[in-house]
């Protein structure tokens, strides 16, 4: 009896750890610049996104172009699948996480009595400045 005592109580404890394991992965996958690739809302593809970004930081801050107010250098978490910003006078926006690699980035949220979705890459913007800082430089000398 004791045994499946041990066991089970060492079977919870690996569940609870792993669970905090992914929280950190993700986090790590998640800091960087991420520019849209397509935004839709209502289920429709809509160009009124256009150059949304997001941009997430090893200290917990995340800032955004989207029409929200507080928007900039917000505190966020990542809680239950979805990353929670806290905004002005500590209103909460859900991100759920529906895909997260290296590269790619999809959220769904619903802002304003509207449903979006953001299908985002990760750097595109970040590089082409730096592409452009080096042909600047390369026309100077």
């Amino acid at each position: 009896m004791r045994i499946y005592f041990l066991f089970f109580g060492a079977l919870l404890l690996s569940l609870v750890s792993c669970g905090g394991d992914a929280v950190a992965e993700q986090q790590n996958l998640l800091i960087g610049h991420w520019d849209l690739i397509e935004g839709q809302r209502n289920g429709k593809v809509t160009e009124s996104l256009r150059d949304t970004y997001f941009e997430f930081t090893s200290d917990g801050k995340m800032s955004t172009n989207l029409p929200i107010k507080g928007g900039i250098d917000s505190p966020y978490v990542i809680e239950d699948g979805a990353i929670v910003q806290t905004i002005i006078n500590e209103l909460q926006i859900r991100y759920k996480i529906v895909e997260l690699t290296p590269k790619a980035l999809k959220l769904t949220t619903k802002l304003r009595g509207f449903d979006f979705v953001f299908d985002l890459e990760k750097g595109v913007q970040q590089d082409a400045d730096a592409l452009s800082l080096v042909e600047g430089i390369k026309t100077i000398e």
